[in-house]
């Protein structure tokens, strides 16, 4: 089915940001100063509540789109739902927003982990999610499991935390996305992302190490495999971008070699 890129651009003019949430962070010149997205490494990046990794070989002009559109999708969403209140109304806003901007969305709907496999801590469920919905794939697991490990060792003040703590945990609801891109054919961009859900009796506090076991806590996590237009990755970009720009700084980690 031919992607219709007026409509999009339509769609994404429509979009009204005023009023959305900045949670000012302060950056100074050193941490801005990173990486820059580089096809020919393995790369990571904290949108908002979202971690995407990318493998080596995905060009910079489809990291930076979809990077750009993840962020549209967390803003419209933070303005919409109160993620704390509504979480799964939270993820279906954000997934609409995907949509309508290119990205095709096979959902394999929300499964209760809770008491599924041994892992105690978010971290190592997301792993083990993970596993089982990639596959047969020892080097996209690699690179997830690189970024995690990534995450773990930060300090605790970092942008990267700082920016994935402030979006993720809501008093006693965390709900994150964490996706990998892998190297695109010709055509279509495709990306694994898993979507979590942590509910818990008690305030959730760093979320990557909570054991949500002990604490009597509900993990689910809905696993895609989502498709990109490349039509909309090319002709989208720059509208995206304009609407995003302003929040860049406030949502943006640094760009991670992993």
């Amino acid at each position: 089915m031919t992607f219709d890129t007026g409509r999009a651009t339509e769609f994404i003019k429509s979009i009204d940001l005023s009023g959305t949430p900045r949670g000012i962070l302060q950056q100074d010149a050193a941490t801005e100063a990173g990486e820059v997205f580089d096809k020919a490494k393995s790369q990571a990046q904290v949108v908002g509540s979202g971690v995407f990794s990318f493998a080596q070989g995905v060009t910079t002009e489809v990291r930076e789109a979809i990077s750009d559109s993840a962020l549209l999708a967390q803003l419209v969403a933070n303005k919409q739902v109160s993620a704390d209140e509504k979480p799964l109304d939270w993820f279906a806003a954000y997934s609409k927003v995907l949509q309508n901007v290119g990205w095709t969305l096979q959902e394999g709907g929300w499964t209760d982990y809770t008491a599924k496999g041994t892992a105690v801590e978010v971290n190592e469920k997301i792993i083990e999610v993970m596993t089982v919905a990639l596959g047969p794939a020892p080097a996209a697991l690699a690179i997830v499991t690189a970024t995690i490990t990534a995450l773990k060792a930060m300090n605790a003040g970092s942008p990267w935390i700082t920016i994935f703590s402030r979006e993720s945990q809501k008093a006693k609801i965390a709900r994150f996305q964490i996706g990998l891109v892998e190297r695109e054919e010709t055509s279509d961009v495709f990306v694994s992302l898993l979507a979590c859900l942590i509910e818990a009796h008690n305030n959730i506090t760093q979320v990557l190490f909570f054991r949500f076991k002990d604490a009597g806590a509900c993990f689910r996590a809905n696993s895609s495999k989502v498709s990109i237009n490349r039509q909309a990755v090319t002709q989208l970009g720059l509208s995206i971008r304009s609407k995003i720009l302003a929040y860049q700084t406030d949502y943006l980690s640094t760009i991670l070699n992993i």
